[in-house]
């Protein structure tokens, strides 16, 4: 029964999380802020209601980082990575050792011994990469300019963890050779794990990908999507390296196919409940009974608050040093600004191997958890909190005042035109709205219509319009309207209702094969409904009245979104 033991307390921790994000978005927090107490309440210094399946859980929790950065992956264009390149490189070593160095030598004037302050110092050195991506995407920010640099300094501190755990142990008694051969082995592994991942996805995956069988059997498309990126972080976790940045690797290896999108949306579910199980384990590890002692409470305040400043200043800095946008450096520096999940895994380290004690090591434990809980207010604010900051600043003639084009920023797609569905309806209505100057951006899964709507040099993404997830990928939130021509009535249905509750106040035309299914679209929240019926009814006499007279009808008017006038033929 140990097995369901399990399943139970998995359960448990789920519904804590659950209920307590709930109630906090119903008051308008960040329901990860539930989740994480969720954690503190249900773990060892609440009711101590989770027993000994922390490992197996903490095991979960790893895959929904890895499903999160899998998913971020396929989202990363080969011009985005470009645009990362080295000096995407560069942002996040400065910004790394510039905290670091700082914190050491904040520690040692303090008293600290230097082991102990350089661990300290890389801890506060890591962000989150899972809160932050996570509230960047929900925010539709991923793609902004303080959004990128995020991610580029966030995957540089993945790919910085080997080295940092590396250099833990070699501070806790490991000897020279013994580091050195484990760099060396790092470095095989990363080269191993790159090689492997571009054969798999350049010659393999897109082949099976492409066969019939997946287009029939959606499932099987589901189960490989997920199979991929756990198959790359169990390998990269293998050869010793973070299974997130595998997972990263793999997704950005399959995010030049054509099905990226797709295997996104697929694992969106899965990396939610995982991703939920992360932040609430998180929680389980502070210690409530720890600040009941005052002096503990202040080294936490120096800690929490020294730590936030000084990686600010140096991401900050950093960007800065890259030529990068002021305003832009400000916004990233406070949305990097949180102590990271990988913290606890090098405190962790370096505690075992006695570097840090016991106080110092559980205020850094409750500093980062406190961080990671006001992360949600940052971000969410981080532009208006920037621009005062800068604002401040000028007056204090610590900034000079920008020049213009200075704080120009790229934000996501806007103003373009959905076309659900690529079949004969919308390929018109595409060409149409082409015509018109405006610009089209089609959702489908057929292989024949994606072929034909490259060739017609409109864009495509592949996929189910009727998930949230490829719907937000779209960028649903900033388009002008959205046609959706699918010939299945209930997924038409389907796809308005999730297309609405996106966005409230996109225009909405609908096909509907049959005049008996307006109403349900009508009811699902279209806002135009072309019947098919009656449409092609109104063709028929018109044709047919040109043809016997001679003259071109006056048309019948049409009730209200059923049935517009339309044109002759050409093909006849």
């Amino acid at each position: 029964m140990e097995g369901w033991d399990f399943v139970g307390q998995v359960l448990l921790l789920t519904t804590a999380a659950v209920s307590a994000g709930v109630l906090l978005e119903s008051i308008g927090i960040n329901s990860i802020i539930g989740y994480l107490l969720a954690g503190v309440i249900v773990g060892p210094s609440g009711f101590n209601l989770i027993g000994g399946h922390s490992e197996q859980i903490n095991l979960i929790a790893e895959l929904g980082v890895a499903l999160l950065l899998f998913g971020i992956g396929l989202e990363v264009s080969p011009g985005q990575v470009r645009a990362f390149g080295w000096r995407g490189m560069f942002v996040g070593v400065i910004q790394i050792c510039l905290t670091l160095a700082t914190v050491m030598v904040a520690g040692i004037f303090f008293g600290l011994s230097w082991q102990s302050a350089t661990i300290v110092g890389a801890m506060v050195a890591l962000s989150s990469t899972a809160v932050v991506v996570r509230l960047l995407t929900d925010r539709a920010e991923l793609d902004s300019a303080h959004g990128r640099e995020s991610l580029a300094v966030l995957l540089m501190q993945d790919i910085a963890l080997v080295p940092l755990l590396i250099l833990a142990g070699m501070l806790g008694g490991s000897n020279e050779v013994s580091a050195s051969s484990q760099i060396e082995s790092a470095a095989i592994g990363m080269i191993v794990v790159v090689g492997v991942l571009c054969i798999l996805g350049i010659f393999i995956l897109p082949r099976i990908l492409a066969a019939s069988v997946l287009r029939r059997n959606r499932d099987l498309a589901i189960v490989l999507a997920i199979s991929t990126c756990l198959l790359s972080a169990w390998g990269s976790h293998a050869l010793g390296l973070s299974p997130a940045l595998g997972a990263f690797i793999s997704g950005l290896v399959l995010a030049r196919t054509s099905f990226a999108g797709q295997m996104r949306a697929d694992t969106s579910a899965l990396r939610s409940l995982f991703l939920t199980l992360f932040f609430a384990s998180v929680g389980m590890i502070a210690d409530l009974r720890w600040l009941l002692d005052w002096s503990h409470v202040l080294l936490l305040t120096c800690l929490l608050f020294g730590g936030l400043l000084i990686k600010s200043i140096a991401t900050m800095a950093a960007i800065r040093l890259s030529g990068g946008n002021r305003r832009v450096s400000l916004e990233t520096s406070l949305c990097l600004a949180q102590f990271g999940e990988f913290s606890f895994v090098l405190g962790s380290v370096a505690h075992a191997g006695g570097i840090l004690d016991d106080n110092i090591f559980q205020g850094m434990i409750t500093a980062s958890l406190l961080s990671l809980l006001g992360t949600p207010f940052i971000v969410a604010r981080c532009r208006p909190i920037a621009r005062k900051v800068d604002q401040l600043a000028i007056r204090l003639k610590l900034f000079r005042r920008s020049r213009p084009g200075d704080e120009v920023d790229i934000e996501a797609r806007s103003g373009h035109v959905l076309i659900i569905g690529f079949g004969p309806a919308g390929e018109e209505a595409a060409h149409v709205i082409q015509q018109a100057g405006l610009h089209p951006l089609v959702i489908d899964l057929n292989p024949s219509s994606i072929h034909r709507a490259k060739a017609s040099d409109i864009d495509v993404m592949v996929g189910d319009a009727s998930q949230r997830e490829m719907l937000e990928h779209a960028d649903v939130k900033t388009a002008a309207a959205a046609v959706i021509a699918l010939p299945d009535s209930e997924a038409a249905i389907s796809t308005v209702k999730q297309v609405r509750s996106l966005n409230q106040h996109l225009l909405v035309v609908v096909r509907a094969r049959y005049q008996r299914r307006i109403d349900d679209l009508r009811a699902a929240g279209a806002d135009n409904v072309i019947a098919e019926e009656p449409a092609v009814g109104t063709l028929l006499g018109y044709r047919t009245v040109s043809r016997v007279t001679g003259m071109d009808p006056v048309p019948l008017e049409a009730s209200e979104d059923e049935s517009p006038v339309g044109t002759d033929d050409q093909g006849e």
